[in-house]
């Protein structure tokens, strides 16, 4: 009963805090909306080839082949152009595929290669987004990422400085019970905000996408622990300057995830960094969730079950630790 009263008060102290609702769930949601109707149009779509003689054609080149097979999932059509045949791995019915096609093959022979001109649409077995819906997964590990790591620097920061952790040291409750009792509120307020944000996405801009229900609670409760976990990590390393700390991190989360900026225009050194980047593998399981395979299955069970030790390890851990730090010094 004592955690039920106190997951229910710190459930409604979170929305009566207007800057950490701000922050959290408004922001993410105006970013979704500003690079979805700046950026990006739903009329685009991405190609690719591989080619041994030299096209002029529209498209990403690759000069290895086996790459382009391995990346096809991330273009609405790939071809491969060898010993006078073209491949067309085609992974959208839209007409821009098809006149791309056309222009393929005109080009192909135009190079004297009319003979033999063989086109194989093969379509795939698993959907692409469009950067849209890219940016719309994104926003999900966005919101989650402010929610968990900002809601425990807040908390813990605020708590200090009003001196409820000292009160709540008189009470009979352990530190594990207020962590436990702090991290099902966030997961609840986790859930609302992708709920808001799937809503938004479906009615301003017609977003709807198939999702695996089992798959998308694996990674939504692995998420909201892995942050959590960040977020208490901080709060135990950097004591006075937490907020500083998350605020900086957030926004290097933000370019080095590709939620809004696409790592392939990063140099190499810069493009490495994404690899330690939590939010990186936090969008892949939303994504593989959704039905893009990003990742394959046995990726998305380890990067879940990551998340899950690493943020319960550091939550009951580093929680435990600033209780006593506070008692200490109280």
């Amino acid at each position: 009963m004592k955690i039920l009263m106190l997951t229910k008060s710190l459930f409604l102290e979170y929305f009566r805090n207007k800057i950490s609702f701000f922050f959290n769930i408004l922001f993410p949601l105006v970013l979704f909306i500003l690079f979805s109707l700046v950026f990006f149009s739903e009329d685009t779509a991405n190609f690719a080839y591989f080619s041994n003689i030299e096209l002029d054609i529209f498209g990403k080149s690759y000069n290895d082949e086996e790459k382009l097979l391995s990346d096809r999932g991330k273009y609405d059509a790939v071809a491969v152009i060898k010993d006078n045949e073209v491949i067309v791995y085609k992974n959208s019915n839209s007409a821009m595929v098809y006149v791309w096609i056309d222009t393929l093959v005109n080009k192909v022979k135009s190079f004297g290669l009319k003979n033999v001109v063989n086109i194989k649409e093969t379509k795939l077995d698993y959907i692409i987004f469009s950067q849209r819906e890219n940016i719309y997964i994104g926003t999900f590990a966005l919101s989650i990422m402010s929610i968990g790591m900002f809601s425990v620097v807040n908390l813990f920061d605020r708590y200090k400085r009003v001196g409820t952790l000292k009160r709540l040291k008189l009470l009979p409750m352990s530190s594990l019970s207020f962590v436990f009792s702090f991290s099902i509120s966030q997961f609840f307020i986790s859930f609302i905000s992708l709920v808001i944000i799937r809503l938004i996405g479906a009615f301003l801009f017609s977003i709807s996408l198939k999702v695996n229900v089992f798959y998308f609670s694996i990674a939504l409760v692995s998420s909201v622990i892995g942050m959590l976990g960040i977020g208490t990590l901080i709060s135990v390393l950097f004591k006075k300057s937490a907020a500083n700390v998350s605020q900086f991190l957030y926004i290097v989360f933000i370019f080095f995830s590709g939620i809004y900026f696409p790592l392939e225009f990063l140099p190499k050194f810069l493009k490495n960094l994404s690899f330690f980047i939590p939010v990186k593998y936090i969008v892949d399981i939303f994504k593989f969730s959704m039905g893009m395979q990003v990742i394959n299955i046995s990726k998305f069970f380890i990067y879940s079950f990551i998340l899950i030790v690493f943020g319960l390890f550091l939550l009951l851990i580093g929680g435990k630790i600033l209780f006593e730090t506070e008692k200490v010094g109280g």
